[in-house]
């Protein structure tokens, strides 16, 4: 009689293990879907739009907002003003208020190891615009895939980390190391990555856009 009723309390015991873990999968894969397409920060649709972008033109970087002044060219405040190497140029966000939160996405080659970025209006107008004191860089990996009805791309993308720059109220180049390291690309998919520049602390200038100058991306080998 003992031995059946231990039989027994085995059996239910193994059922319940069994169904514990069968549900800790299923809420573990449920946690990974929700990861899934998620930003840090800046909208998910606006996101969204800016990775089309990205997927039409790499080389042209996209913006949150862009400054335009009366009397300028729309361009003249462009994004691609900070990759175009001229220190003296720069992009200036023209959101309302100092542009807290401001974003430039911008396609990050694989084998990316270091990201610079110098910040403000070049030396000649430094202390008109804000200065970025504080930005993010957050690393996407960026996925397209055809929508079977549509046509159309849509954009899978997965948050891989986050690297902090920090500025002196000067006009000099921060370099960073990425926190995360980029894989080559397998090519037969369509796949790249993209690199977020999220303003968070600004210094004070005379007028309230806040700017920078240049952003430039290498790959360093063996560096500590």
């Amino acid at each position: 009689m003992t031995t059946r009723f231990s039989l027994v309390g085995l059996l239910v015991c193994a059922l319940v293990v069994t169904s514990t873990d069968g549900w800790a999968r299923r809420k573990k894969h449920s946690k990974k879907k929700k990861k899934e397409n998620i930003t840090k920060i800046i909208p998910k649709e606006e996101f969204t739009k800016a990775l089309l972008k990205l997927a039409e033109d790499e080389r042209e970087p996209v913006a949150s907002s862009t400054l335009v002044e009366k009397g300028r060219g729309e361009d003249y405040y462009a994004v691609d003003k900070m990759l175009d190497n001229n220190p003296e140029t720069f992009w200036a966000e023209g959101e309302k208020g100092w542009g807290k939160d401001a974003w430039i996405a911008f396609h990050l080659p694989d084998g990316t190891t270091h990201v610079e970025i110098v910040p403000g209006a070049g030396k000649e107008q430094f202390e008109n615009f804000n200065r970025p004191k504080v930005v993010f860089l957050d690393i996407y990996s960026v996925r397209l895939k055809r929508d079977k009805q549509t046509q159309k791309y849509k954009p899978r993308f997965d948050w891989m980390g986050r690297s902090v720059f920090k500025f002196k109220d000067k006009p000099k180049t921060v370099r960073r190391k990425l926190k995360v390291k980029l894989p080559e690309l397998v090519l037969a998919e369509r796949t790249f990555y993209v690199g977020v520049v999220i303003i968070r602390q600004v210094y004070k200038g005379q007028f309230d856009d806040t700017s920078i100058a240049e952003l430039r991306t290498s790959a360093v080998w063996g560096e500590l």
